[in-house]
């Protein structure tokens, strides 16, 4: 699969499983992803409430996310959760 925002290739996603409604992978991320670092960093940390407001309202809009599997179908995602050890979460739209 691979990630993407909006018309911006973010990666290719290996190693699928799905938890409850939660599907958990790992992302090898293309140099696209490097100006949502930050982002991510904020969503995915525990210690700290999230802040939509300090964000673009692109990057917080579910639709603007989505994967493409390996049939090269288009399924929407909600914001994944991207950590720095390579791991993606989400769920699906």
């Amino acid at each position: 699969m691979k990630l993407y925002f909006i018309n911006e290739y973010l990666g290719d996603i290996h190693n699928t499983g799905v938890e409850g409604m939660w599907v958990y992978a790992e992302i090898t991320p293309s140099k696209n992803i490097d100006k949502f670092n930050d982002f991510f960093a904020a969503l995915v940390d525990e210690e700290n409430d999230f802040e939509e407001a300090n964000f673009s309202e692109e990057w917080v809009d579910d639709n603007n996310w989505f994967v493409i599997d390996d049939e090269n179908r288009k399924k929407g995602i909600c914001i994944p959760a991207v950590y720095p050890d390579g791991v993606i979460a989400w769920r699906w739209r």
